[in-house]
């Protein structure tokens, strides 16, 4: 079984997820986040991140330790975030966002793994620190700079896939 493929299909669909979030934070502000609606979003893609996490972590990938430590981390922080962010706290989103400066570092492991894909996994890489980078600015009504990192990483994600599963044919 290619866990590494599933990791990055299971990261595709939470990116889709992710994009439709971040586009909604960005037309209804970031008090959207506080909706029913929000909320069930941010639910979905946080529980996402327990497979894509066991698909990577199966994965033989290069300085695996970035994956093994930071994305536990990064689940777990993002959790208790969730939890506040249910309460109506936005003491939330501030450690959703602590949780998600995780997920570029973590992704070391799968950038060092793929960095034969060059575009590919240099895309995926900095398109996840742009969206990362990108959403402090949703404070300030500016959701561009997160979307367009989000579009980055999962074209590059949809690259890798398509490569990847060359690469195998």
């Amino acid at each position: 079984m290619d866990y590494l493929k599933l990791g990055n299909l299971v990261s595709i669909i939470a990116g889709f997820l992710i994009l439709a979030l971040l586009v909604q934070l960005g037309l209804y502000t970031i008090s959207f986040a506080f909706t029913p609606l929000g909320l069930l979003q941010m639910s979905i893609i946080w529980a996402l991140s327990i497979p894509a996490f066991y698909f990577y972590h199966k994965a033989e990938l290069k300085r695996k330790y970035f994956m093994d430590y930071l994305a536990p981390t990064a689940i777990a922080i993002t959790f208790v975030g969730l939890v506040f962010a249910f309460l109506h706290q936005f003491l939330g989103l501030g450690l959703i966002l602590l949780g998600y400066i995780f997920e570029p570092l973590a992704g070391i492991s799968i950038f060092l793994t793929l960095k034969k894909f060059f575009i590919s996994s240099n895309l995926f890489f900095w398109g996840a620190v742009i969206y990362t980078v990108g959403l402090p600015f949703y404070i300030f009504n500016i959701s561009e700079i997160a979307i367009i990192g989000d579009v980055i990483k999962l074209v590059g994600l949809i690259m890798l896939a398509i490569k990847m599963r060359e690469k195998v044919a």
